[in-house]
């Protein structure tokens, strides 16, 4: 079932499961928590906020301008992966996407904030950018690079540190399901779907995208979200976008809806 498209106001008002998510750009939070709600079958209402647009509403709503949020009821609204991921296991147990056993779901949590959290994977990338574009001739040091490096905490020596740390927790990932691999496993823990599986499919389409037949996109950024940097592409092992496609093709809602 297809989620009801409402503006933001509506979604302050509204009872039941809301998610504000940006609008055609394949941001990995906002994907992969789409993706989550797609796997669990939980209906819900969403908003597509476009970037740039005003974002009064919402810091009033949820005490922040981030995105994506999740709001159910009159609950506080859900800011942080952690806690959306939560939620959403609260609301649909089955099928699970936070593993049952202790030591497979510390291992999980350890592995998704690698990914998702402050000073993760995707964390560190978009810093990358950022140093990328106020760095190079002819980039974007007085616009949207100076919002996110100063939303992100960027500053040159970061933006420096920025491409090793990405290319070397990538490489530890591909070596993570390479290992999986060999005993027999499709997932990057134990022998199921987790959240770490779809936390990676969405991060990894914003890095090397799914072609434009699965994930339409403008032209303009789809290059901003292909990463060309050639540690990174080195880094890239092909188990890592096998792992990607195997998990959209089997799990995930394809062509992928970025409005």
């Amino acid at each position: 079932m297809k989620p009801e498209k409402i503006d933001i106001e509506q979604a302050r008002h509204a009872t039941g499961l809301r998610i504000v998510t940006l609008a055609y750009i394949p941001s990995p939070w906002g994907e992969a928590l789409k993706g989550i709600l797609h796997i669990k079958q939980l209906p819900h209402a969403r908003v597509g906020h476009v970037f740039g647009s005003p974002t009064t509403t919402l810091r009033e709503w949820s005490g922040q301008d981030s995105f994506p949020v999740m709001a159910w009821n009159d609950e506080p609204p859900r800011t942080t992966w952690i806690d959306q991921l939560n939620l959403a296991e609260r609301l649909a147990p089955t099928p699970r996407l936070i593993p049952e056993q202790f030591e497979d779901r510390v291992l999980m949590f350890g592995y998704c904030n690698e990914l998702f959290g402050e000073n993760g994977i995707g964390w560190t990338e978009r810093l990358r950018g950022v140093h990328e574009q106020i760095t190079k001739p002819g980039g974007d040091p007085a616009g949207v690079s100076a919002y996110l490096g100063k939303k992100y905490g960027y500053t040159p020596e970061i933006g420096e540190r920025a491409t090793q740390r990405v290319a070397s927790g990538i490489a530890a990932l591909a070596k993570r399901l390479q290992e999986q691999k060999s005993r027999g496993s499709r997932f990057f823990i134990g022998d199921n779907l987790s959240a770490m599986d779809v936390y990676w499919a969405a991060s990894s389409n914003a890095m090397k995208p799914l072609v434009p037949e699965l994930c339409p996109m403008s032209d303009q950024i789809r290059q901003v979200f292909t990463i060309i940097e050639p540690s990174i592409v080195d880094a890239m092992h092909p188990i890592l976008i096998e792992h990607r496609d195997f998990i959209f093709k089997n799990y995930l809602e394809l062509p992928v809806d970025l409005s």
